[in-house]
């Protein structure tokens, strides 16, 4: 039993005692021994009060004794202990006024006990003190479940085309190439027009868009939430890839977006004020030249919002603020704008994507936990995969039309 112990258990041996003489002082009270409880509290219970003291003091030198023992085995062999519960039980003992009289009539009396083994928590090295930095190996934090992140594009390219399915791995369709009208009024036995159209067989090969990420088993197991947030963001990641190559298309493999199919804008302004709005109500009017509906402009935000701030020669906005200040989506020759940063800043995209064009899923954006994989076995690791296998086949590339607002601008105003 250490010496700490060993004080402990008689001061409770103590302590027991002057609760039952305590007892005893109470019980002749009741029985009207007046003398004897005044003779009792004079003697007795004032020599156990001296004792407890003349005892505290004997603890207090063993232990400035055994902090010396400890002091010595710390690494800082220079530092002075600081002192222990036990002493600061008997300081607030010492300190408390009319201690003896309280014990006397009995009233209760309320320390203050630091919690045991306080020396050296923090680190191992340092006595613990008042104003010392505890480490949060002492304090647990307060941990807030899932994996925090930026947000994703909030809508992508694919929810503005319409939608289908495939079980091959490539579209084909046939597309008219050209066509002779040759329609018009006859005389009596003349020969009609002639009529020639062109078909041509075009494909629309499915392609994978993927990734991987190799994650330790160790990892997947011990921090929380880490496959929702990789269930999560591959996909996301996926379709803000997705957005690119169906605007913009790829070379190795071959994948045709739709600014590469779309017919390019062609500039008839000649107006030294010509704006951004000019531009995009002539791409509009492009687009309908060849029988198609605009359904949507497509733009970079920092485009949209220069929009908003555009204007007159008087200063005033050119847009209504029920546009600039968000409670309606604008719209420009009645066809609604669409800020998205797929787009490239500075250009634009006007088109009607109802009839335009069509994006078909091979295989929808799918996570796979694979533990077999290169030399995942020995390292203990697990290689994750997202992937997604589509086609998008530009049916009428004159739906749309694609432009770059900076040499529209210089070409307008020339």
């Amino acid at each position: 039993m250490s010496i700490q112990d060993t004080m402990v258990a008689k001061l409770d041996e103590l302590g027991n005692s002057i609760d039952e003489k305590i007892e005893g002082a109470t019980k002749a009270q009741s029985d009207n021994l007046h003398n004897e409880l005044d003779s009792f509290k004079k003697n007795e219970i004032q020599g156990m009060v001296e004792q407890f003291n003349e005892l505290s003091e004997d603890v207090v030198k063993m232990q400035t004794q055994l902090d010396s023992v400890e002091t010595g085995m710390n690494r800082k062999s220079g530092e002075v202990a600081e002192k222990n519960w036990i002493g600061s039980f008997v300081d607030q003992i010492k300190n408390t006024e009319g201690f003896a009289q309280q014990v006397r009539t009995n009233k209760g009396i309320e320390f203050q006990v630091p919690m045991f083994s306080t020396k050296a928590i923090v680190d191992g090295a340092n006595n613990f003190a008042e104003g010392t930095v505890i480490s949060n190996r002492v304090v647990a934090p307060d941990y807030q479940p899932g994996i925090v992140f930026d947000p994703t594009r909030p809508a992508h390219v694919r929810e503005f085309l319409p939608q289908g399915t495939t079980t091959s791995d490539v579209v084909r369709y046939v597309r008219e190439s050209a066509y002779t009208d040759g329609s018009g009024m006859k005389v009596e036995s003349a020969s009609a027009g002639t009529t020639e159209f062109t078909l041509s067989v075009e494909d629309a090969p499915v392609r994978t868009i993927a990734s991987h990420v190799r994650l330790s088993q160790e990892m997947l197991d011990d921090v929380e939430g880490i496959s929702s947030y990789i269930s999560q963001r591959l996909p996301a990641k996926l379709r803000s890839a997705e957005d690119g190559f169906l605007l913009f298309g790829s070379d190795a493999p071959t994948f045709e977006g739709i600014t590469e199919a779309s017919t390019a804008y062609v500039d008839e302004l000649a107006d030294a004020n010509v704006n951004r709005f000019d531009i995009l109500i002539k791409a509009i009017q492009q687009v309908r030249q060849d029988e198609y509906m605009a359904s949507a402009i497509m733009l970079h935000p920092d485009d949209y919002y220069n929009m908003l701030l555009i204007k007159d020669s008087e200063g005033e906005y050119l847009l209504p603020d029920i546009y600039r200040f968000g409670a309606e989506v604008p719209t420009i020759a009645g066809v609604p704008v669409i800020a998205n940063t797929a787009m490239t800043t500075d250009k634009f995209l006007v088109g009607d994507f109802n009839m335009g064009v069509q994006l078909f899923d091979r295989q929808q954006s799918s996570i796979r936990f694979y533990e077999q994989d290169q030399d995942n076995a020995v390292k203990g690791v697990v290689t994750v995969v997202a992937s997604e296998r589509i086609a998008m086949p530009v049916y009428r590339p004159n739906a749309f039309v694609f432009g770059d607002f900076g040499d529209a601008l210089t070409d307008g105003a020339s």
